[in-house]
């Protein structure tokens, strides 16, 4: 994919994933969240390719991993925000172990957090402002050896 399409879908997303931070709402129901992916899009962290899905609606963004009980190895889910500021998530319904990658304008990664499935105690928040989020599997990126510092790639 070029870049200039990847752009675009960012631009329509970007406003909406908003609500992936907003106030802490359920779904109406979790039907939707048997659906399938609508559509997978591939980005490079430090070399290594990731699948991603893009929460392109309000709705995709608040409800993210919510109710699915695996996400395959090689795939993420990316929100994306209009501006970049301190992110906030939480794993209400979320039954897959998860790690959160905040990137900033420049497409670094500047914090890395693992995510307890199911604890709805806790909220993930960014170390720095950041205008991405990537949830992966748990350990995903230890095992591709991506740290804090590294480039991301659209």
């Amino acid at each position: 994919m070029n870049s200039n399409k990847f752009i675009n879908l960012i631009f329509i997303g970007g406003w909406l994933a908003l609500g992936a931070c907003g106030p802490k709402s359920e779904p109406a129901n979790h039907a939707e969240s048997e659906r399938q992916p609508p559509g997978l899009h591939t980005i490079h962290i430090n070399g290594a390719p990731l699948k991603v899905e893009i929460a392109q609606t309000l709705e995709a963004s608040r409800l993210g991993l919510m109710f699915r009980e695996s996400l395959p190895e090689d795939q993420g889910m990316l929100f994306v925000f209009p501006q970049k500021h301190i992110l906030s998530f939480w794993m209400r319904n979320t039954f897959i172990p998860l790690d959160i990658a905040f990137i900033d304008e420049a497409g670094v990664i500047v914090d890395i957090q693992r995510m307890a499935p199911l604890d709805e105690t806790i909220n993930y928040i960014s170390a720095a402002p950041a205008l991405y989020a990537l949830e992966v599997n748990a350990g995903w990126f230890e095992k591709q050896g991506i740290k804090v510092g590294a480039q991301v790639k659209f």
